[in-house]
């Protein structure tokens, strides 16, 4: 009841006729700074996740994130399962052309149950602290 109460509170209050006030625009050119944080590595790979053949393999996993909790080759595919603080990373990969295995898809989840997913960039996070 408080929910539906809020919720409705705050749809009238979005239906307000005062006009909102646009900030002036900045005549200073805005520049982007070379300090802007790079992913780690990790993270890197997993975004690179994709169909395509420049996409990790399974070695270039390893290497970077150690050997895996759980191993399930099947077919022409592979999963790798990381378990990790708050996170379990499931990786899953398919043979290209070459019959090498490459990274196709990436699923970050809890843990814990009843815990959110965490990010993958979350998971990226801890297991470069592994």
């Amino acid at each position: 009841m408080r929910f539906s109460l809020f919720a409705s509170a705050l749809l009238l209050s979005a239906c307000a006729t005062t006009p909102l006030a646009t900030p002036a625009p900045s005549t200073a050119p805005q520049s982007v700074t070379a300090d802007a944080p790079q992913p780690s590595r990790a993270l890197r790979l997993l975004r690179a996740a994709s169909h395509e053949s420049s996409a990790p393999t399974q070695a270039d996993i390893v290497a970077a994130f150690g050997a895996p909790d759980l191993v399930r080759n099947e077919g022409a595919g592979a999963a790798l399962t990381y378990r990790l603080e708050s996170c379990a990373l499931l990786l899953l990969f398919e043979a290209d052309a070459q019959n090498t295995q490459r990274l196709t898809m990436v699923h970050p989840g809890p843990r814990r149950a009843g815990a959110l997913a965490p990010s993958v960039e979350q998971c990226a996070g801890e297991a470069r602290a592994r």
